[in-house]
């Protein structure tokens, strides 16, 4: 079996696991009196579903397959503060993209699925750091780019990063904020592609998700500069209006935009330059003879005029992706209000 349709399999067993294990300790957190209960709900979907649905398997896949897949080693320092730079560029990307999200549904009544700093207000602060910040960089990063884009880069490096970054979207049912999800797989995407190396992605959405987390402690500690920050803007009454509407709306998209872009353009094309000259990831050429037999990445060979197998010939994918479509139809219609309506 093609190690395509092998990591299609995996990812549809991994959803299988995923919902099963929210059931499970959903009917556990009720049992004891414990759904409304932010710190209990947040640990428990951290360590009981995300990580033996998406990161044991993750792992175990690549162990049965190592011979087929890069090994990831510990980045140097320098990529890993390259690293950090970009997961901040990423923090100013999921803004401008939350914005123009803004600006496209202006008007309309969203009830979103996606985690806020003011979601977490509740959380412990501890419980908040390792199952916002820690936790689901390891378990996302290693399914989604570690694993999939690993395993369907060989076939279409294009096609694959597009591909995973929807279904990273997708996984986490909050149709709304698609575009800020699908936004951030793909840079995330990319940088995977050019170092072939899943902790820099790791670090990336570390940086990013830990922004939230000390948002959220920064407005627990000083609740009180965030009210004089929003109540210095309402008495400016033109300038408020003008920021609550779809022109302000994508004014502050433009700006963060112009941040991000900043950022990361400079810092992708550091990393790129750093890994072409030294010969690593994409760049990689194994000196004939040399190969390590455990690291070996064996391209498939094709025939002369024999096309290269299209990934969405692969009929598990698109069982995978009817599911999560359907199930995104679903919460989209409950975050719009059309089902589920008081």
């Amino acid at each position: 079996m093609r190690l395509e349709r092998k990591a299609s399999l995996l990812f549809l067993i991994s959803l299988a696991l995923y919902f099963t294990f929210s059931l499970v300790v959903s009917i556990g957190l009720t049992s004891w009196d414990l759904l409304d209960n932010k710190n209990a709900v947040y640990a428990a979907s951290a360590l009981f579903v995300s990580v033996p649905a998406f990161l044991i398997p993750a792992l175990i896949f690549r162990g049965k397959n190592r011979s087929e897949m890069e090994r990831f080693r510990a980045p140097r320092f320098s990529h890993i503060m390259i690293a950090v730079a970009l997961g901040y560029g990423c923090v100013q990307l999921s803004g401008a993209l939350s914005y123009l999200n803004e600006a496209i549904f202006y008007g309309v009544e969203i009830k979103s699925n996606s985690t806020t700093a003011q979601d977490l207000l509740s959380v412990n602060g501890l419980i908040m750091f390792f199952a916002i910040a820690v936790l689901p960089p390891l378990t996302e990063e290693f399914i989604m780019r570690g694993t999939l884009l690993e395993s369907w880069r060989r076939t279409s490096p294009v096609w694959a990063a597009v591909l995973t970054s929807a279904l990273f979207a997708f996984l986490h049912l909050a149709p709304s904020s698609f575009i800020v999800y699908f936004g951030m797989g793909m840079m995330f995407a990319l940088v995977y592609l050019i170092t072939r190396n899943v902790w820099l992605t790791v670090v990336m959405h570390f940086v990013n998700n830990l922004y939230a987390v000390l948002a959220a402690l920064f407005l627990k500690a000083f609740p009180e500069a965030l009210e004089g920050a929003e109540s210095a803007i309402a008495e400016a009454d033109a300038y408020s209006q003008l920021l609550d509407s779809r022109l302000g709306s994508l004014m502050k998209f433009f700006t963060y935009a112009a941040i991000a872009a900043a950022i990361l353009v400079p810092m992708t094309l550091l990393l790129r330059s750093i890994y072409r000259r030294n010969h690593l990831g994409m760049y990689k050429v194994e000196p004939a003879g040399e190969a390590d037999p455990i690291e070996a990445e064996p391209e498939p060979v094709y025939l002369p005029g024999e096309k290269k197998p299209s990934l969405f010939a692969d009929p598990v994918l698109w069982v995978v992706l009817a599911i999560l479509v359907v199930l995104n139809v679903i919460y989209g219609l409950s975050e719009f209000g059309v089902i589920g309506a008081d």
